[in-house]
């Protein structure tokens, strides 16, 4: 019998997800009044807002997930503000030498490799802004490469651990490491990359004339000693992280440390100031209600209910259910951000995991490929399309939904349909 206490909390999530999606500029206050609102009325008790012992596991609040968020966005400002991303971009741009194609694949690449290890919000705030100026230095449309980025890094976002939060949530609440990642979510990411770059390299020309390829490109001299220092750090924090369930390190402990080794190396460098007025305050306290909305959803019996309700569909064959988790996920993402899936995902998937037949892993991988691919769809399906869009904007490029969904929309498609077909291979 459905209770009015399970209808209440998907109310609230339902209408939440709505002002997410029309409202993103006010989703921090969104998600405060909405979980202090399940919180006042007993939805989720206070109980349950706190960790149970070390290991930050038995409350609502993935606190492993934001320790751990916290050490990758100051490790990305810290990396930014060295002028990493920059010197990458146009030393790409640089050795393209005007081709087009050439230029496209540098940039998607780079796309790909930093999101899969940096928060992707920092990537295309500093690719898209580069990309816009070198287009029009060699006159060409900047379009095909804006949306080429996008949909390279919400790739290389679903192939690692720490690529993308709706992996870093899917990771941390099923106790999975970096290898795991690697091993089942890497090979399906890369063919979904593969697909982007097919489709994109035909868009543009091979081939600028000679008057306009020799047009200059100004290339960033890195700073080597401090982008190798906070290189340095951020590759210790990894490595710690990749052996974290060998060591027995609660994954709180290693944020906290990252963090710790971040801000210390930052202020070292003569960076302190500006990476604390840098990091992305508001997206972690969005996490942290959005965590607690989720948990309504638990304690009142509604995930249980729809993982019955997907259980049935897939009949308890595990390739069926992992593909109608990967495509109605992925699907999902493009309208809405990817991010409260993923918190709404994780307690589905233990108990379909629970289910004869149907094992956790493989669902988990499914449901990371889904939400991050998936998110490319729409302008507003992740936050690395947001960010990309409203830096292009920012220099005078507009690209309207209609442009956008014809090019990257049919491209999304095909791109989780290859990461679908490998994920069944691989499983």
């Amino acid at each position: 019998m459905v209770s009015l206490a399970l209808v209440a909390a998907v109310a609230v999530f339902a209408l939440a997800y709505l002002l997410f999606t029309f409202r993103e500029r006010h989703r921090l206050l969104i998600a405060a009044v909405a979980a202090g609102g399940v919180v006042v009325v007993g939805l989720v008790p206070f109980g349950r807002l706190l960790p149970t012992g070390v290991s930050g596991q038995g409350s609502v609040v993935e606190w492993n997930t934001l320790a751990l968020l916290l050490a990758l966005f100051l490790f990305a400002a810290l990396l930014e503000e060295v002028g990493l991303f920059r010197w990458l971009a146009e030393e790409i741009a640089a050795r393209s030498h005007g081709r087009p194609r050439y230029l496209l694949f540098g940039l998607a690449l780079a796309a790909f490799g930093l999101s899969a290890f940096i928060n992707s919000i920092t990537v295309l705030l500093v690719l898209a802004t580069l990309t816009v100026k070198v287009a029009r230095a060699l006159a060409l449309d900047p379009v095909p490469y804006l949306l080429a980025e996008i949909s390279a890094s919400n790739a290389g976002g679903a192939a690692t651990f720490e690529g993308d939060p709706p992996n870093v949530i899917l990771g941390t609440y099923f106790q999975l490491s970096f290898a795991d990642f690697a091993e089942h979510a890497f090979l399906p990411a890369l063919a979904a990359f593969v697909v982007v770059l097919l489709i994109f390299g035909r868009s543009v020309r091979p081939a600028l004339p000679p008057s306009v390829a020799a047009i200059p490109v100004r290339v960033e001299v890195l700073r080597r000693g401090p982008a190798a220092a906070a290189l340095g750090g951020f590759g210790g924090t990894l490595a710690v992280f990749a052996f974290q369930g060998a060591l027995g390190i609660p994954v709180w402990a290693i944020g906290v440390g990252g963090a710790v080794v971040a801000l210390g190396l930052a202020w070292g460098l003569g960076h302190g100031r500006e990476i604390v007025a840098r990091l992305d305050y508001a997206t972690l306290l969005f996490f942290l209600f959005l965590f607690v909305l989720v948990g309504s959803l638990v304690t009142t019996g509604a995930i249980t209910a729809l993982a019955g309700g997907l259980q049935r569909a897939g009949g308890g064959n595990l390739l069926v259910t992992g593909t109608l988790l990967l495509w109605t996920l992925g699907l999902l993402s493009s309208v809405v951000n990817n991010v409260p899936l993923a918190a709404a995902a994780a307690p589905l998937i233990a108990i379909l995991g629970g289910s004869p037949g149907l094992a956790t892993r493989p669902l988990v991988w499914a449901t990371a490929l889904g939400t991050d691919i998936g998110g490319s769809g729409t302008p507003i399906g992740a936050s690395a399309n947001v960010v990309g869009l409203a830096a292009a904007k920012h220099e005078g490029v507009v690209v309207s939904w209609p442009r956008y969904l014809r090019i990257a929309f049919p491209t999304m498609l095909a791109s989780l349909a290859a990461a679908n077909l490998v994920w069944i291979f691989v499983h």
